[in-house]
């Protein structure tokens, strides 16, 4: 019986190995062979590597999925998807999303119509919360599987190898398992651009990147669209390396199609929501939430340091990026497949963006090239001139160094700390007590005791708008305006009460349990100056 494994130089069996040595790793080459088929099953030896990948992914998604109604929220955006996921049955209404008791343009309802759906059914919280998240990851994994095979065809060790750097991600398993928007948009990211590399061969794979770049819009925004329109724009400037140019898919009927269906999906919700509320929904959705966020400032010293770029590229696992990213620089011309010249070029454009924005940007995002890097990963490994065994230890010994394909409760953050627990009871107990009467008040912008504005709306709202005074001069600023007059509840740091003690009258402490105040008070102080009599 011939030896079977990882790698190998020079075997001579008539079936190919498993996978290949470096001397075989370009017979999918696209100047060797243009038509390169998936042909899971043409021979034997193809078999194993698709059935590793199915009992790898339900193994280490059923091992997690198995966690989500543990412990309570936590994270500071797992309160908006809170707030916006029962924002539909507080309001009764399933065709707006609502933020803070109002109405909000900042982002699109997939991702919450799911978790609504789920809680209506009487899934509890959080795991109805969680459970959307849990499910887009099972889809990354399943992506991650059909990206590998799209660039490695011939050699489909590269998929189960891929599917397991994956998993041994502790970022990826964090945003899986909490009440987050990233897994669905690394999902739809990821069979995007899964879809078009296949595309470009079959063109009917077309139809699934226009779905994926028109439902990806509406989890949280056009992230598929843009890393397609990036991968295409490459291919087409570096044709002259591969041969395949721009007429190569402008020029297909399938691609112009399945563009109108993108935009149909991608355009349907902003639609509605123009014809209902104007054109904020535009200034918001995407002027605040996209432009704003990557657009270049003026100040040039306010950049990201190169370091900085570096640091948000690793994400706080460089022992799986740093390989990683390495093997995405080289994977063209370790392949010989210089059609994949758009794949490096795509993340280094992300990189620029990310280093020249002027908003914040967080770590979560380099999600969205998460499942590239494990296959660029995976597909180098596999194709090393290395023995089999050898490169099969090679890889589970990484692969464990990393952190291994499960984590723990504790290691995903599923158990809230203290301070979430006390302010969830003084906001429920606010909310019990008020009185329809009464203007609701939280003093929320230092960052060591901030409450998630998605908690106050949940637990301490009573389900009516409130005021977030915006720094220490914002209540005064609130009273100067008129916006406020009382009566008025609320809660704030014990250190910023006397930024509203002094403006209010019959200021009365109800309980304080530290750092945090709860209080009420009459009515806002007169100003000075003003006319009382005659």
């Amino acid at each position: 019986m011939p030896d079977s494994g990882l790698g190998g130089r020079g075997l001579q069996t008539h079936e190919p190995s498993p996978m290949t040595s470096s001397d075989t790793r370009h017979e999918t080459s696209p100047q060797r062979d243009r038509k390169v088929s998936l042909g899971f099953f043409e021979t034997p030896s193809r078999y194993l590597p698709i059935f590793i990948t199915i009992v790898l992914i339900l193994w280490v998604w059923t091992f997690q999925a198995r966690m989500i109604g543990l412990g309570a929220l936590d994270l500071y955006d797992e309160f908006y998807t809170l707030d916006r996921t029962t924002g539909f049955a507080r309001a009764g209404d399933w065709l707006n999303v609502y933020t803070h008791n109002e109405l909000n343009f900042r982002k699109p309802p997939l991702h919450y119509w799911f978790g609504g759906l789920l809680l209506d059914q009487g899934m509890d919280l959080p795991a109805g919360l969680r459970a959307p998240s849990m499910i887009f990851a099972l889809g990354c994994l399943g992506a991650t599987a059909l990206l590998a095979a799209a660039i490695l065809p011939g050699n489909l060790w590269a998929v189960p190898v891929a599917v397991l750097f994956l998993s041994t991600s502790r970022r990826f398993w964090i945003s899986a398992s909490q009440a987050l928007l990233d897994t669905g948009a690394m999902f739809f990211v990821t069979m995007a651009l899964a879809a078009t590399i296949l595309a470009l061969r079959r063109p009917w794979w077309w139809y699934v990147v226009g779905l994926a770049i028109g439902l990806g819009a509406l989890q949280k925004a056009p992230i598929a669209f843009i890393f397609v329109a990036l991968f295409l724009l490459f291919t087409g400037l570096t044709a002259r390396w591969h041969g395949t140019g721009f007429r190569s898919f402008l020029g297909n009927r399938h691609f112009l199609t399945s563009m109108l269906v993108a935009v149909g999906l991608w355009s349907s919700w902003y639609i509605f929501q123009v014809a209902q509320h104007g054109f904020v929904v535009l200034k918001v959705g995407f002027g605040e939430q996209m432009i704003d966020r990557f657009a270049p400032g003026a100040d040039v010293s306010a950049k990201r340091s190169l370091s900085a770029v570096f640091d948000h590229l690793m994400g706080s696992e460089a022992l799986l990026r740093l390989p990683a990213v390495l093997a995405l620089a080289i994977l063209p011309w370790w392949l010989r497949r210089f059609d994949l010249l758009a794949l490096p070029l795509m993340v280094l454009t992300y990189l620029a963006a990310v280093g020249f924005a002027e908003g914040g940007i967080s770590m979560r995002y380099t999600l969205y090239i998460g499942s590239t890097l494990a296959v660029a990963l995976a597909a180098v490994l596999v194709t090393l001139p290395v023995r089999p065994r050898t490169l099969t230890a090679l890889i589970l010994l990484l692969a464990l160094a990393i952190g291994g394909p499960v984590r723990s409760p504790a290691d995903l953050r599923l158990f809230p700390r203290g301070i979430r627990q006390l302010q969830v009871d003084m906001l429920t107990r606010l909310s019990e007590e008020q009185k329809p009467s009464e203007q609701i008040v939280y003093c929320n912008w230092d960052p060591k005791t901030r409450i998630p504005p998605g908690a106050v709306s949940y637990y301490g709202s009573a389900n009516r708008p409130y005021f977030r005074p915006d720094g220490p001069d914002g209540f005064a600023a609130l009273v100067g305006s008129g916006a406020i007059s009382g009566p008025m509840r609320g809660i704030c740091p014990t250190e910023y009460i006397p930024t509203v003690e002094p403006h209010v009258t019959g200021f009365q402490v109800i309980d304080t349990r530290p750092p945090y105040t709860y209080w009420t008070a009459e009515s806002v102080r007169p100003a000075a100056g003003t006319a009382t009599g005659d």
